[in-house]
């Protein structure tokens, strides 16, 4: 089964193993459901979760030590990628635009996806040409069709050549 990652662990919180995370999709009503995730390849039980101040707090079942939340630090928190639900349009999973092969509207291959970063304005693609790598805004206006079941990603040619960095 397919797992996506939901969660970055920043820190334990308090003393009782609770642990302060990072959200790692836009989906935080998620959060309030959760019944469990995966760590480290292994099933634990969510005791509680809830999306707050810009933050995850998770309680997880035999985390209750701030001993044993350190040892956390750092770690993705994971769940099934068909319990996550569904998608809104133009919204799309990062492990499923990573690879994906850059053509532009003449069907010329540019490149594939290296990895998608957030600075907050927008999503950013790299892409990695045959000589370089460069750093374009995900907007409608330069990616102007991204077809996950065909595995490629079509862009405004003078767009992307506009808007690389």
């Amino acid at each position: 089964m397919e797992k996506i990652s939901i969660a970055k662990v920043i820190k334990p919180k308090g003393l009782k193993g609770e642990l302060k995370c990072m959200s790692l999709t836009e989906n935080h009503d998620l959060f309030s459901g959760l019944n469990f995730v995966y760590c480290n390849n292994e099933k634990i039980n969510v005791i509680s979760s809830v999306f707050r101040l810009g933050y995850v707090y998770i309680t997880l079942e035999n985390i209750n030590t701030v001993e044993k939340a350190e040892q956390l630090r750092g770690k993705e928190l994971f769940i099934d990628k068909e319990n996550y639900g569904e998608l809104g349009e133009s919204t799309y999973f990062i492990e499923d635009l990573i690879d994906l092969p850059v053509f532009d509207e003449n069907k010329q291959h540019i490149g594939e996806v290296l990895s998608v970063q957030n600075y907050g304005a927008s999503d950013i693609l790299e892409v990695k040409d045959k000589w370089a790598t460069f750093l374009v805004p995900f907007i409608k206006e330069v990616f102007v069709d991204v077809d996950i079941n065909a595995k490629k990603i079509t862009v405004n040619r003078k767009k992307y050549e506009e808007y690389k960095l």
